[in-house]
């Protein structure tokens, strides 16, 4: 399966959202279609798609690694520490 979010396959976005407004909005893209606002909707809205995958993948990565390593010893205590 083709991976949607690799750079190269950002022409594969544009037509899965042209197709998902023609299905769902057809009003909508006849609207955009006429006026020739079509192709930049469909970049902003690619690009707005994009942003939103990517801040939700940061905010996954960083409670991820927030949960598996988050190590604590219940019978350490720091103030025993040389370095406390």
């Amino acid at each position: 399966m083709t991976d949607l979010i690799d750079d190269s396959q950002r022409q594969n976005r544009l037509e899965m959202i042209r197709q998902a407004l023609k299905d769902k909005a057809p009003l909508m893209y006849d609207e955009l279609d006429s006026s020739g606002q079509l192709q930049i909707f469909l970049e902003g809205h690619e690009e707005e798609m994009m942003s939103r995958y990517r801040e939700a993948s940061k905010k996954a990565w960083q409670e991820t690694m927030d949960t598996f390593l988050s190590f604590t010893d219940a019978s350490y205590d720091e103030s025993l520490s040389p370095m406390g």
